[in-house]
């Protein structure tokens, strides 16, 4: 089900004939929705309700007329399914009554397109008397009426939806279709929808600085962090599931601080094949297998634990939860002070058990008195014969963790020559 965008004359011409227009002015008395979302203005006999943190709900009687502007649809579907893109409405509900929910509202209906405006079209649904079943409650008279209308369409980063409905609990009490009270409600959400603006609710002016080693903090300029009913996640590109600490965002919302990284995860791939960018890619011809994550024979995959390649990457600030995100900036992660003592690999780093035999790949171990430490846990006297392999049991998790519920602790290894980097690790 897509939406037409054809601005072509005989689309105009529809128009004209099937709406009475109504052109804002001055003179109606309207007022104009400005917020961090969108900018619309209201025509008269329209009014507002409180409907959550993004939505602009109106009501004009029992109309119904909401616009989501960050909208993510649950279904998999092209722009999902109809009960789930209304939201507070009861018309659909009372005509799909007994049908098993979610639907598509056409089971009890007969689709139709009602252009809005040359970008918008609503999808509209009226009930059809062939298509009675078990399950649709129908009007007791032989005129068709209308149940709903939605549109759903690309905004600026972001999904936006646009429904229309009727708030009743009696199915005769539905309006007709093309009656004037109908085409009247339409003439009026055509002209507000002629004046509908989605904004990009956040926004990235600057990174401060651009460069910045593994565990520096960095400040991110621009608009909207504060996001009412969610939080904001510093994220880069190139690598969608890399984990970072919650940022710091000021309370006018104008910037955030966030740590970088000091490690990634790595995956170990099948056959002929090595993790880049969180894919498994063939190896290239030139490629040295120094610090690749291996396999472990039994298992369909290992995690591996490795610290966060100097480059430069494309960073975003997204809603957590959503598909709500910024325009990307570039960001680069410098090569970090030389160090002493440095873990290259560790593996297994995730759903490891108490017990779980560790390997640690690196340089400056000592033969004797190399320390773990995991969280606040403690592994003593660790042995490295070579100075570049470390395996010990891994001890329960102990300490506060880095997110949340999860058990999830920085790893490190100290001995005569310092203290390592760290990296990550997540017990199951």
């Amino acid at each position: 089900m897509k939406s037409s965008r054809t601005g072509q004359v005989g689309l105009l011409l529809l128009l004209s004939c099937f709406f009475n227009r109504r052109v804002l002015g001055q003179s109606d008395n309207v007022r104009k929705v400005d917020n961090q979302f969108l900018t619309m203005t209201i025509v008269p006999g329209w009014t507002e309700e409180a409907s959550g943190d993004q939505q602009l709900k109106l009501r004009q009687g029992k109309y119904v007329f909401t616009i989501n502007p960050n909208f993510e649809h649950a279904s998999g579907i092209m722009l999902g399914r109809f009960p789930e893109i209304l939201d507070g409405v009861s018309s659909v509900d009372l005509v799909m009554a007994e049908v098993s929910q979610p639907a598509g509202g056409w089971e009890c209906g007969d689709p139709e397109e009602t252009p809005i405006t040359d970008a918008i079209t609503l999808y509209n649904l009226y009930t059809d008397r062939s298509k009675a079943r078990e399950g649709c409650v129908l009007p007791t008279g032989f005129q068709r009426v209308w149940y709903g209308s939605y549109f759903s369409g690309e905004g600026p980063k972001s999904e936006y939806t646009i429904t229309l409905g009727y708030d009743t609990k009696d199915v005769n009490a539905l309006p007709k279709k093309d009656s004037p009270e109908l085409k009247q409600v339409f003439s009026d959400v055509r002209a507000m929808l002629e004046t509908l603006r989605i904004k990009a609710p956040m926004s990235i002016s600057k990174v401060v600085p651009d460069t910045a080693p593994p565990g520096a903090t960095v400040t991110i300029y621009g608009s909207g962090f504060q996001m009412p009913g969610g939080n904001v996640a510093v994220r880069f590109r190139q690598l969608p599931n890399l984990f970072m600490l919650a940022p710091k965002v000021a309370e006018d919302g104008t910037s955030l601080a966030f740590q970088v990284p000091t490690s990634m995860q790595k995956i170990s791939c099948g056959e002929g094949k090595i993790e880049l960018w969180e894919h498994c890619v063939p190896i290239p011809e030139d490629h040295v297998d120094i610090d690749d994550c291996p396999r472990v024979a039994g298992q369909r995959s290992n995690f591996c634990g490795a610290p966060l390649p100097a480059a430069a990457y494309d960073i975003q600030i997204v809603l957590e939860g959503s598909i709500v995100k910024t325009d990307a900036a570039r960001f680069t992660v410098a090569a970090p002070t030389p160090n002493p003592v440095w873990i290259s690999l560790l593996y297994p780093s995730q759903l490891v058990r108490p017990g779980t035999e560790i390997t640690v790949r690196g340089s400056g171990f000592t033969p004797t008195g190399n320390t773990i430490t995991i969280g606040t846990a403690v592994v003593d006297n660790v042995a490295s014969p070579d100075g570049k392999h470390l395996s010990f049991a891994i001890p329960a998790p102990q300490g506060i963790s880095l997110y949340g519920h999860l058990k999830r602790f920085e790893a490190q290894v100290s001995n005569a020559n310092g203290t390592s980097n760290s990296i990550i690790v997540d017990y199951r």
